[in-house]
Formats: structure tokens, sequence, C-alpha cells
């Protein structure tokens, strides 16, 4: 039995999905500045359009307040200080797109976690969410989709961004855990609206739960339990 912070209160069982996202390492290296750029600007439009299409299937569903999460998303996508500085390394630096994502993201997440508001310390995640979705498109790595999974399922995870808990079906997706956040992480305010239940902060979570493991979620008590281990 591990145990977290029950987010969203429920009681469920079935198996765990084990989310898997694309692991990357960034390296500096010496690119061509027009293809470099032209890499960006389609992983941009491909980032932008995403955020778009996430927010559309979530109206009706999330509450106006949490369906904002992804307006600003789209409007840091399109913020000149952001994007601007990226275009600016690659250009000045003739860098690669991924490498100038990484340093100029990693300056305005470090910047927005050291301040003493917290509504700019939540905009950090925000970044971070549209900087990884950024980084993906531009190296061409495949984001996985939670609105495709069609059987009934819990899904486990090291954490869930906005985008990923917007995708989130009630239907298949009867619960989630995840090893780090709290209660007022947006995917843990996002559970509660569409009423999933949801256990985050375990310790030894994907160390410990395996996918196809069939297992039991109190998101009352903020347990979770393997009832039958499946290890593939």
């Amino acid at each position: 039995m591990l145990k977290g912070i029950a987010a969203s209160s429920g009681v469920v069982v079935a198996k765990a999905y084990k989310m898997v996202q694309p692991v990357f390492e960034i390296t500096k290296k010496s690119a061509n500045v027009e293809e470099e750029l032209a890499r960006f600007e389609l992983a941009l439009i491909k980032t932008r359009e995403d955020i778009e299409s996430i927010k559309s299937k979530a109206v009706g569903r999330l509450s106006d307040d949490e369906l904002a999460i992804f307006d600003a998303h789209i409007m840091v996508t399109m913020d000149p200080e952001f994007t601007g500085q990226m275009e600016e390394m690659i250009k000045n630096d003739a860098v690669n797109a991924d490498y100038a994502c990484h340093e100029v993201s990693s300056m305005f997440i470090n910047m927005f976690e050291s301040m003493e508001d917290a509504y700019f310390r939540e905009r950090a995640a925000d970044i971070k969410d549209v900087s990884y979705r950024l980084t993906c498109h531009i190296l061409g790595l495949e984001l996985a989709n939670l609105s495709l999974i069609k059987e009934k399922v819990i899904i486990v995870a090291h954490d869930l961004t906005p985008s990923d808990t917007a995708q989130l079906n009630k239907e298949f997706t009867l619960g989630f855990a995840t090893a780090i956040g709290g209660r007022t992480s947006h995917s843990a305010i996002m559970a509660r609206s569409l009423e999933i239940p949801a256990v985050v902060g375990i310790n030894g979570l994907l160390d410990t739960v395996n996918h196809g493991d069939i297992i039991a979620l109190d998101a009352i008590e903020g347990n979770i339990g393997a009832l039958a281990m499946r290890h593939l």
C-alpha cells in the first residue's frame, strides 16, 4: 500500500495504464540558422494548434477558469519575450532550436519559481507544459494522447499537466495517480471538476506499479494498492 495526497475523492479498481512520455537529452549543437528557424516556427504552430484543440474539446467539461489556463498557454506561444528570445538565440548563436527552447524556457521557469507571489509561481507550470510540448514537436517526438484510451483504466504517471488532464475521458479514465503534485495543482483542480478520483504525491509509485497491474485507488484516504501484479 502506497500513501499519497487525496486530491479528488472516490474509490476505484481498474488496470493501471502507465503513461510514458518522450524523454530527451538536450545538447548544444552548431546548426543552420534558416533550417532551425523553420523547424522552430513549424513546431510553434503545431504546439498552438494542439493547445487550441485540447481547449475546444474540453469546453463544457471544464469551468471557464480552468479553460482560461489554455488561453494562458496560447499566450505563452505568442509572447515575443518568450519565443522571441528563442529565435534570437538561434540567429545569434547558430544553435539547434531544441537547445534554444530549453535554455530560454529554463530561464523563465527559474525566474517564476523564485517569485513570492503564488500567481506568478503557477506561471512556471504553464511554461513547463508549453515548452515540453514545443520541444517534442521540434524533435519530432509523439506525445501521449490520453483521449485515445478506450478501456477502463487508472492512469499512473510521474505527473499530469493541465493538457494531459483536460484530455481525460471519464468513461474510460476511472482515476489517476501521480508521483508528484498537491491538492492545489492544476491537475488536481481539474480532476475535481471532472469528478475523476485522484491521488497525487505518491513516493515510490513508478517503481512499484507496472503497466497492466490491477490496482485499487482510494482517493478518500489517499492510498493506492495492487490487487494483482502483472510484470510486463
